[in-house]
């Protein structure tokens, strides 16, 4: 058979029948030889592959002695040798059919003589020979395709008989059902062939009679046609291969050690394993024999996995899991091995201690592991609390609370947790916490418990001593409360302060009744809440508007807050004069909005400003002078620099010598802002002063300021000195005592103006300093004409008498130089008394 007579005959219906008509003869099991040469077809239905097929069935075809070839080939079995000769009966079917022809081997009775010298030879046996020799290589070609064992091989005959139904026609076969029995070699005395050892273990090689030697001319000429009758004979029995004969044995540590340098293989072979697409298969086996085993395995696992997490964290995951199905009885029972809880804390200190403390694989094998356990739970916190892992562990909780809200720990237990390490003693870790709990605060379903434990830890500032231990650790109760307590229990609250300002109600419930020391404490810490709340939130207005009876220090650092950077607004402004109508007394509430307020309003309350304490009279100073100093021109005030001046002036303080003092240290204020309240300002302070009726109490005392604060005025308080005269100054007690102080520091400026009094109140001047009289008489003889206007009962109360035109004269001289000297004089004067 040729492949050409099978390729048009090669459908894909007819490949479809043929092999489900050949599936029923394949074995149980696959032959070794074949699994060893087997390789998958790369090119499925090409016509390389058709024809490479066809060939193979046309080998198989023509060995088995079906088709054309074979009968070309002369592949018929041998006729049966009887006694007398006759033509050979045809075999079974079923040995012809499924089982290769049998060979023909024609012995020659001269061939002996021939070897020895004779150069003749048989061409019948020839041809047999050769017959034979085809059959055994096409049979064996066959064979390596099958998988089948080599022709040489004592197991080929049962496996040929497995594939094709019977044994090979060219074996001895017995009775029915018999085993196939070979040949042995024959000896060269009986006339048998002789026949290679491995041949005659298979094949049966006809002989010759002995008859057949006394006719060696008709052989010559003649094909000998006498036939052998096989001998049946019984095959060698084998011998079953008993593995334990051929072992020695091994002692307990070298099983171990073996054992365990194999299972180290197998864990350093994850490369291989990825390549051949056996990973899976790997991870089975190692984590099959950890759990069975466990001891020195489990140790070996642990190790692989921790040297390289990153890589083996898959393997981890799998050795949790199977664990934890034997933990929980999921699996047979086997050997006394780690529990799951002891597995898990392993594999989470080896990865805290080799990954980075920023690295999420470690939050990822929690996430991922079947169960939490309590021994983790405690892992963890003890992370949350330590500086170096307070990250890793805050972040793993937060992992947890939003995703493993199910199970014995759920979010219940883990966000208790991270709110506990709100009130922990290591910054670092109260401040992540204290971030991831914001953060938290954002979803519904978590913000109503992170309420309650914000406001149970506000509530601890009740009690009279912290609930905490002291900083000095010897695990002892707090007897006080120190800012640093304070702030534990503050801060939890005060973060969620911009998150919720409903909250602010419950801040000053508290606040209220407080010691004045956490007071005080408090204050310091509600600055960044409060100005991210801002001055419009509704909640803050109301409390404003609705101040709690004790928390009005909160409600003014509150205000102050706001205010602080920014002008008050609309609504805070009504709030405040709201709060202010129902507790007139305490006028600190409008200090905050004095921006807001109108002009009258802050006159109005300006007598009560000036009482209060002197910090709190300069912050009232400083935010109404704040819009003139020129870097905050945002800022407009309700009242300019001079009418607050005048305004302090207006304060009837005649009867009220406390308020008088305030109004003194009021107006020290505003002189010392020298950049406000400049030489302009003051003389038109002075000049409005100057106008009203009555004088004001302290104007001769800002008129000595001003004047001492800018020299240049002299001339304009000589004018001002000039004006209480006609206004009869000496009527007014302080302000004439007032007059009287600024004509000493002005002379010699001011002898003029002293000699412009009346006869009366110049001689009382003049009886009070007797030293006056000596610098009044001076300046009368440096100005001669002054003498002349004067009365004469002044210059006799003075001790001078009327100088006639002669002695005028004769002065005359020596005034130009008497002049020069006196303004000398002058001079150093002015500086003593002004400096």
């Amino acid at each position: 058979m040729t492949a050409a007579d099978l390729k048009s005959h090669l459908t894909p219906d007819a490949v479809t029948d043929l092999v489900m008509a050949s599936i029923k003869s394949l074995p149980l099991l696959m032959p070794k030889t074949f699994r060893n040469s087997y390789t998958p077809i790369a090119a499925a239905g090409t016509d390389a592959q058709v024809s490479h097929l066809t060939r193979l069935l046309a080998s198989q075809m023509t060995v088995a002695g079906i088709g054309t070839g074979a009968k070309a080939r002369n592949f018929h079995p041998p006729p049966k040798v009887s006694d007398t000769p006759t033509d050979t009966p045809p075999l079974p079917e079923s040995q012809s059919r499924g089982s290769l022809s049998p060979l023909r081997v024609v012995r020659d009775p001269r061939k002996k003589a021939n070897n020895e010298g004779d150069e003749g030879h048989d061409p019948v046996s020839e041809d047999s020979s050769m017959e034979l020799a085809e059959s055994m290589t096409e049979l064996a070609f066959l064979g390596s395709l099958l998988g089948m064992p080599s022709i040489f091989d004592p197991m080929f005959p049962a496996t040929y008989a497995t594939f094709f139904g019977s044994y090979p026609s060219w074996m001895n076969v017995g009775t029915q059902g018999s085993e196939p029995k070979v040949m042995e070699k024959n000896s060269e005395d009986s006339g048998d062939v002789f026949v290679s050892p491995m041949i005659s273990n298979l094949v049966n090689i006809p002989t010759f009679k002995a008859e057949d030697q006394a006719e060696p001319k008709e052989c010559k000429t003649k094909e000998v046609k006498t036939h052998v009758t096989p001998t049946p004979q019984k095959l060698k029995r084998i011998r079953v291969f008993d593995l334990s004969n051929s072992l020695r044995e091994i002692k307990e540590v070298q099983i171990k050690t073996i054992t365990s340098q194999t299972f180290q293989r197998i864990l350093t072979a994850e490369k291989v394993s990825l390549l051949r697409g056996t990973s899976e298969k790997r991870i089975s086996v190692i984590i099959n024999l950890v759990c069975q085993f466990g001891g020195s395995y489990a140790s070996a696992l642990l190790d692989f996995i921790v040297d390289d997490f990153r890589a083996n964290f898959d393997l981890a995951i799998a050795w949790l899991f199977a664990e934890y199905a034997l933990t929980e009885n999921y699996c047979l029972s086997r050997r006394e091995a780690w529990s799951y809880e002891t597995c898990l804390t392993l594999l989470l200190n080896g990865a805290c201690e080799r990954l980075e403390s920023r690295d999420r694989l470690f939050t990822r094998l929690i996430l991922e592991a079947p169960k939490i356990t309590p021994s983790v739970m405690d892992n963890i916190k003890s992370y949350c609390c330590t500086e170096e892992k307070a990250f890793l562990g805050i972040n793993t909780l937060k992992e947890l609370i939003l995703k493993r809200p199910h199970g014995p720990h759920g979010t219940e237990d883990f966000l208790q947790m991270l709110l506990e390490i709100t009130l922990g003693s290591v910054e670092l870790a109260r401040v992540q916490a204290l971030h991831v709990t914001k953060k938290l605060y954002a979803k519904s379903e978590l913000s109503a418990k992170i309420e309650r434990f914000a406001l149970q830890s506000l509530q601890y500032l009740l009690s009279d001593f912290p609930p905490f231990q002291d900083d000095t650790g010897d695990m002892e109760i707090a007897t006080e409360w120190t800012e640093e307590s304070v702030n534990l229990c503050l801060q939890l609250f005060v973060s969620l302060l911009p998150l919720n300002h409903k909250l602010l109600k419950d801040l000053a419930m508290i606040y209220t009744s407080t010691t004045p020391s956490v007071k005080r404490i408090v204050l310091k810490h509600i600055d960044k809440p409060v100005r991210t709340i801002g001055m419009e939130s509704p909640e803050l207005l109301h409390l404003v508007e609705n101040c709690p009876v004790g928390a009005e220090t909160l409600i003014m650092r509150i205000l102050y807050i706001l205010t602080e950077n920014c002008p008050p607004s609309g609504g805070l402004v009504e709030r405040v004069r709201e709060l202010y109508k129902h507790n007139p007394s305490d006028v600190r509430f409008l200090i905050p909005v004095l921006h807001g307020l109108h002009k009258n309003e802050v006159l109005a309350a300006l007598p009560y400003f000036i009482k209060l304490s002197p910090n709190l009279v300069r912050g009232v100073f400083d935010r109404l002078l704040l819009s003139f100093r020129g870097d905050h021109g945002h800022s407009i005030s309700p009242v300019t620099p001079s009418e607050l001046l005048v305004a302090l002036h207006n304060i009837d303080c005649s009867n009220d010598e406390a308020l008088m003092k305030s109004a003194i240290k009021a107006t020290n204020i505003c002189f010392s802002e020298k950049s406000i309240y400049t030489q302009e300002v003051l003389a038109v302070v002075l000049q409005q002063l100057l106008d009203h009726t009555p004088i004001p109490v302290l104007f001769m005392r800002t008129v000595i300021q001003s004047l001492a604060a800018h020299p240049k005025l002299v001339s304009f308080v000589m004018t001002i000195l000039n004006r209480l005269i006609s206004r009869q100054v000496w009527k007014m007690p302080t302000v004439w005592q007032g007059f009287l102080r600024c004509c000493e520091l002005t002379k010699p400026h001011s002898l003029t103006i002293l000699l412009q009094l009346p006869q009366k109140q110049l001689i009382g001047i003049v009886q009070v300093d007797p030293g006056l009289q000596k610098e009044l008489v001076e300046h009368i003889e440096l100005y001669p004409h002054t003498k002349m206007t004067l009365p004469s009962a002044i210059l006799q109360s003075l001790g001078l008498h009327p100088t006639g035109e002669s002695d005028i004269k004769k002065k005359r001289k020596d005034s130009s130089t008497k002049k020069r000297r006196h303004s000398s004089k002058s001079n150093s004067q002015d500086k003593e008394s002004f400096n």
